[in-house]
């Protein structure tokens, strides 16, 4: 804050940067370099510290920069190649501006409502994703696995509680769509004869299913 000369300086400056994130995610100036992805990501990352939801809110364009933010992220969940440690820095975004809302006021809507289950379930759905990703990859795709990171693991879940527990009923329901059929797949592959389960194709379906079950389970008790 010493650094405006008032308030209204410090909000116009606001509203300068979130205009410019803003056109840079439309027109994706630079994002196609690894580094400069990685940095973009820091900065969005960081933007909650130094303002709070109140401000960011009575902002003009903050309903077009949440929703250029959110299709990124989405966007981002998938890009396994280079984004892995991007990934922390949008969630802790997102669960910061959720951590705020019980402070907000005023009648200027957050919209997180709208846009934090697209985000965690998209994130969720992507790690599903990225177990068959790593099963059908060769060694020169350098895809990276979070279940053998314990460090980047962690990192990727401190943040999916809160973001869970935003609206738990509905991201519940939605894992649970995910995490019965995958348990009921699981059983019915350990339950084939010893014989067929040497079979290349059956030892992929039994290494995506417990990919998928590892996932689910980290996420189940992060949450709980």
């Amino acid at each position: 804050r010493s650094v405006f000369a008032s308030d209204a300086e410090r909000n116009r400056f606001l509203g300068q940067l979130l205009g410019l994130l803003r056109n840079l995610l439309r027109e994706q100036t630079g994002l196609d370099d690894e580094d400069s992805y990685h940095r973009f990501c820091r900065v969005l990352g960081r933007l909650k510290s130094n303002y709070q939801l109140s401000e960011l809110v009575q902002a003009d364009c903050y309903a077009e920069w949440l929703d250029a933010v959110a299709k990124f992220t989405i966007e981002s969940f998938f890009h396994w190649q280079w984004a892995t440690n991007s990934v922390h820095y949008l969630l802790s975004l997102w669960s910061r501006l959720v951590a705020s809302m019980p402070y907000l006021k005023g009648d200027a809507p957050s919209r997180l409502e709208e846009y934090v289950p697209q985000v965690i379930r998209a994130f969720i759905s992507s790690r599903m994703e990225l177990v068959r990703a790593l099963l059908v990859s060769d060694d020169s795709a350098e895809l990276d696995d979070p279940l053998d990171d314990e460090e980047q693991l962690s990192e990727q879940l401190e943040t999916v509680p809160s973001l869970c527990r935003f609206q738990l009923e509905s991201l519940s329901t939605y894992v649970l769509t995910l995490f019965e059929p995958c348990a009921a797949l699981y059983q019915q592959l350990l339950a084939r004869p010893a014989a067929e389960r040497t079979s290349r194709e059956l030892q992929l379906r039994l290494a995506q299913s417990e990919g998928e079950l590892a996932w689910l389970v980290y996420l189940i008790g992060t949450v709980l």
